[in-house]
Parts: C-alpha cells; structure tokens; sequence
C-alpha cells in the first residue's frame, strides 16, 4: 500500500512539473518581456529636440533628455489619469500627491517652462540648487527625500544637471498650478527633520 501511494505522489509531482513546465513555454513570465515594451509609452512621451537649431545645443538637450528619462523624473512628475499618466497632454507638469503622515503633504512640481506655474519663474541656478542640496528655493524648505530622491542627485555632475536644465527649459510649456506644501501639525518633528539633516529650512 505504501509503495503504491508513493508512486501516485510521484506520479503527481511530476504532472506538476510538467505543467509549470508548460505555462513557463506558453505564457512566457512578465521578466522575459523587453524592458523596452514597460516604458514605450514614457519614451515616446519624450519630445523630440529637432527644433534646436545648434547642434551642440541640442546635444546638450539629448542627453538632458537621457537623464530625466534614465532618472525617471516623469514617473512623479506626470499626473495620473484614468488611462494611466497624462504623458500626452502633461508631461512633468505634476500635481502627483505624496503623503507621509508625520512630514505632511506635497504634490510634484511642474518642471514644464511655464512662466507662471512651471520652472519658467525659476532661474537655472535655483534648480540646480534643488537637486544638488534638496533645498526649495522659494522656502529654504528641504525636500522629504522620501519623495524626491535628491541625495541621489547630488551625485550628478555640473554638466549633467545644466544639460538636464536646457532639457526642460525646451518643454512644451504646460500651465498647471501646483498647491503649496501642507505641513502637519507636528512642527517639532518637522523641525527636527530638516535639522537632523544639517540644512536649515521649514516653511
């Protein structure tokens, strides 16, 4: 009786075998998929730079448009709609909303070249202070790196952050006004966020 029961569960172990085997031949798993078909829709959201007329300029501009797309600025910076992110109509206009509920609230910016509501009020300098310290120009205000991941971009060279500014800065402007910063009620925990890491801020 033994031998028999043992020989139907390895009857049965290898009909599993076989057919995981199977599923993996005929419904290949999502990592053997081109990585290119995940991020087609953001790469094809990235505009075209034809326009720069000096090629130098516009080299610079490529690999802005490399790095942003490397760094994956538009996945937060992009607003979501029901068919997914606008990257049509907004692309790194923000307006993501991002929540920690001891820090507070903040919603992306708009990194479009918009005069009132994007970077165009911006000054180059100010932006590449933000991503090399984390510091709001506006406020003096450090950004949560749980929403911006700014220490990694401190790590960027002076050339790669001016070629990621004349990247943006050749966005098609897109108004979006974004709400300020909503801070919590724990203003004891906010001020020892922003000192303990060693810059000065807090609205």
């Amino acid at each position: 009786m033994k031998k028999i029961l043992k020989r139907i569960l390895i009857g049965v172990g290898i009909l599993l075998i076989i057919g995981f085997l199977a599923f993996l031949y005929f419904i290949p798993p999502f990592t053997l998929a081109p990585p290119e078909t995940f991020i087609k829709a953001e790469a094809d959201a990235a505009p075209s730079l034809d326009q720069i007329k000096d090629p130098a300029q516009r080299a610079i501009a490529e690999r802005g448009k490399y790095l942003v797309m490397r760094i994956g600025c538009s996945g937060c910076h992009t607003p979501g709609g029901d068919q997914g992110p606008k990257f049509d109509t907004e692309y790194l206009a923000g307006g993501m909303k991002f929540t920690d509920p001891l820090y507070g609230t903040s919603i992306s910016r708009n990194l479009t070249p918009d005069l009132n509501t994007g970077l165009g009020q911006r000054s180059s300098d100010q932006v590449k202070r933000t991503l090399r310290t984390g510091v709001f120009s506006e406020t003096g205000r450090v950004f949560n790196p749980l929403f911006m991941p700014w220490g990694d971009f401190s790590n960027l060279t002076e050339e790669d952050r001016h070629a990621i500014m004349v990247f943006l800065r050749n966005l098609k402007p897109v108004v979006h006004k974004i709400p300020d910063f909503s801070p919590t009620s724990d203003q004891k925990y906010n001020s020892f966020y922003v000192l303990d890491y060693g810059i000065h801020g807090g609205k």
